[in-house]
């Protein structure tokens, strides 16, 4: 159901406290965790401009189970009547969980709705889902990207086809992502 897509990505705020390491380092500063789950999302995507500021990492629950989250938001105002956004963030649910089949099976019953496009795509060789909701008019898409069993890269493009969503979270480093601890 296009609902559970949209309950995986958005959630009620419940800020954690983000932390930098103890000791001086030299080079760039490192994040801990779970700020440093930010680290493999792009600061800027071409054509848009970046939020201010980011929100601090969250913490939450839904039909999957407990999760924290980071994000980046970026927008694009081209006239007075057409804004796009664009909403990328990365979800880790814990060392156990193997989210694939969940999603594979919201993203199908998505699929069922009229307005609704579902397609699973690759996406840096990863399995991902690509929905599009153009029940309003514009559309809307949601991308989720299986980066570990238990860890997404999310996009939610309001006024953002699916081709679009997905040329933008290509920017995306997956891998750091994958290795964040």
């Amino acid at each position: 159901m296009l609902r559970l897509v949209s309950v995986i990505f958005f959630s009620a705020v419940l800020p954690t406290a983000a932390q930098q390491s103890g000791a001086p380092q030299a080079g760039p500063k490192q994040t801990a965790w779970p700020l440093s789950l930010r680290d493999g999302l792009p600061k800027q995507l071409p054509g848009y401009e970046a939020a201010p500021t980011d929100p601090l990492p969250d913490t939450d629950e839904n039909d999957m189970g407990v999760f924290t989250e980071v994000s980046r938001f970026f927008q694009r105002i081209e006239s007075p009547t057409v804004t796009r956004q664009f909403r990328l963030v990365v979800q880790d649910y814990g060392k156990d969980k193997n989210l694939e089949p969940e999603i594979r099976k919201a993203v199908g019953e998505s699929a069922k709705v009229p307005s609704v496009e579902a397609k699973e795509v690759k996406v840096a060789g990863l399995q991902a889902f690509a929905v599009t909701d153009r029940s309003g008019g514009n559309p809307t898409t949601l991308v989720t990207v299986v980066v570990l069993p238990s860890r997404l890269v999310l996009a939610q493009g309001a006024n953002v086809d699916r081709d679009t969503a997905l040329k933008l979270i290509a920017a995306v480093d997956f891998a750091r992502v994958a290795a964040t601890k």
